[in-house]
């Protein structure tokens, strides 16, 4: 059995149905392949934030190419085979235009209150305007296709139906996203097959001319004009987190979802393409419930905690960005065992902060039973129950403590960033001394929400063969495309915001000059 396309796109996430319903909407016949039952991958259990710079016009910031150009050069510095000067330049001029396509397609886009870009103090940086997120919907527009929108509804008896309840609207923005995406792929007459992984690329290294899938029991060459891979990178796959990432490394420490094991990575370097950045993540710290990674959010920015090594050292200023905090937790490795790391708290905060699952004085008696938070009268009691060096957990506490009664952290500036003004009197919100009975501890854990290694591409999110050549008919997006952003983070959504993106350009780079997209 064979089918024939314009574009094929392996991956039903929000980047692989943008570059469908673009396509769809340029007059191309568009397939979309997804190996998992359900459509939307990590983005639809995520925030849906995107990191979107270089709006001109636009009714939230007085932004720019030229500003958001500035920025990247003062960020990512000088450039490497993934990071490129093109690449940049690619990236900070799509941007404005996707956002322009997005609001022309009646897709909601607000300006995230109080999300500025990670690095404020770099030239071009913005303090708002850049993160944008969706507005919830109905699923019910979506007609059938509701019950494959993941999250899975209690309706469909899925394995979220003991903690969601029967529902309409979305619960995540990034599910809202995944939402409105769909909604206009399947009304555009994007054909979707789902339960129907990619098993090989049709072509050699000089073009890629289709795809073979595994559908309903049998392989099925699908001919296209082009392939758009946009199916994740290798986070689950513990083998090869093994032989790139940091040690040590758990596929379970990940977010995403798990059909994101690498095999359309795997696939094309098969076909000749390179690779670039495979040692870097998108880290995120998590703790670790019945076996399921729980991002810490910002249970480690509230007053009240600090976090230590094993030697019961603080190592860090504990409210910087996610990507930072990993990288932090790596670099320390090297000389003192810092995974996992301990989130150490009073009482206040655990009856006042929420921590991953377990909302704000909610502990379950299992939870303590397992020693997935840990319990303690004493300081000295908690470091025995962790495995930690007690003097020094204690020296540390009493050392933070001083701080938090000056409002001030000599040692890593905490919070710094937030400091705020009240009543005439300068406070740091996130400090706060730990000397309420009980303590608590939880183990924290260098997770990620995806990889950030991948094929190199250049900037129309072509796959390049170790030559710099382009492998014709095939593109990459997302995880499984090196990011321009190896060692960084510009702001919350970059991720996301990146791969939508790398997808537009896949899709849009031929059609620039009549510019029908936008």
């Amino acid at each position: 059995m064979t089918a024939n396309y314009d574009l094929v796109v392996v991956g039903a996430g929000a980047a692989g149905l943008l570059a469908a319903v673009a396509a769809r909407r340029l007059g191309q016949n568009v397939l979309v392949v997804e190996a998992d039952r359900l459509v939307g991958g990590s983005t639809a259990l995520a925030d849906g934030r995107l990191w979107l710079p270089g709006q001109q016009g636009g009714k939230s910031s007085a932004d720019s190419v030229a500003d958001a150009e500035e920025y990247l050069a003062a960020l990512l510095g000088e450039p490497t085979v993934a990071s490129s000067l093109e690449r940049r330049s690619a990236f900070a001029t799509a941007a404005g235009r996707l956002v322009r396509w997005l609001t022309s397609s009646k897709i909601p886009l607000n300006p995230v209150r109080n999300a500025g870009d990670h690095h404020p103090e770099l030239a071009g940086a913005k303090t708002h305007g850049r993160v944008l997120q969706t507005q919830p919907m109905d699923r019910k527009a979506l007609g059938e296709w509701a019950e494959k929108l993941r999250p899975e509804p209690a309706s469909a008896g899925g394995p979220l139906a003991r903690i969601l309840p029967k529902r309409r609207i979305t619960e995540t923005t990034g599910e809202s996203l995944v939402g409105q995406l769909l909604l206009r792929a399947t009304a555009n007459g994007v054909e979707i097959w789902l339960e129907t992984p990619v098993v090989d690329l049709l072509g050699d290294a000089d073009a890629i001319t289709g795809v073979v899938v595994h559908r309903d029991g049998a392989d099925v060459e699908v001919h296209a004009a082009m392939v758009l891979l946009a199916s994740g990178g290798f986070e689950r796959n513990q083998e090869l987190r093994e032989e790139y990432l940091p040690l040590p490394t758990e596929a379970a420490w990940s977010t995403s979802v798990e059909t994101d094991t690498g095999d359309a990575i795997r696939l094309a370097v098969a076909k000749g393409a390179a690779t670039a950045e495979l040692d870097a993540a998108w880290w995120r710290p998590v703790i670790m419930v019945d076996g399921v990674a729980h991002p810490l959010n910002d249970a480690r920015e509230k007053p009240h905690s600090l976090i230590v090594d094993s030697v019961g050292d603080r190592f860090f200023d504990e409210t910087i960005i996610d990507d930072a905090m990993g990288r932090a937790v790596y670099d320390r490795g090297f000389g003192v065992r810092a995974v996992p790391s301990f989130l150490i708290m009073d009482n206040r905060h655990r009856q006042q902060v929420a921590l991953g699952p377990w909302t704000a004085g909610n502990t379950p008696r299992k939870a303590i039973e397992s020693g997935e938070i840990v319990r303690a009268s004493t300081l000295n009691d908690l470091a025995e129950s962790l495995g930690i060096d007690r003097a020094g957990l204690i020296g540390t506490v009493v050392r933070f403590n001083g701080f938090a009664a000056k409002g001030k952290d000599l040692d890593f500036a905490r919070g710094e960033s937030g400091v705020t003004g009240e009543g005439g009197k300068r406070r740091n919100p996130s400090l706060g001394k730990v000397d309420k009975q009980p303590f608590w501890a939880v183990r924290v854990y260098p997770g990620d929400a995806g990889t950030k290694g991948g094929l190199l591409i250049d900037a129309d999110s072509r796959v390049l063969r170790a030559d710099g050549q382009a492998i014709g008919g095939l593109y990459a997006c997302g995880g499984v495309a090196a990011s321009i952003f190896k060692r960084t983070s510009p702001g919350p959504g970059a991720a996301l915001g990146e791969s939508l993106v790398q997808a537009f350009l896949a899709v849009t780079s031929g059609s620039r000059p009549a510019d029908s997209t936008d």
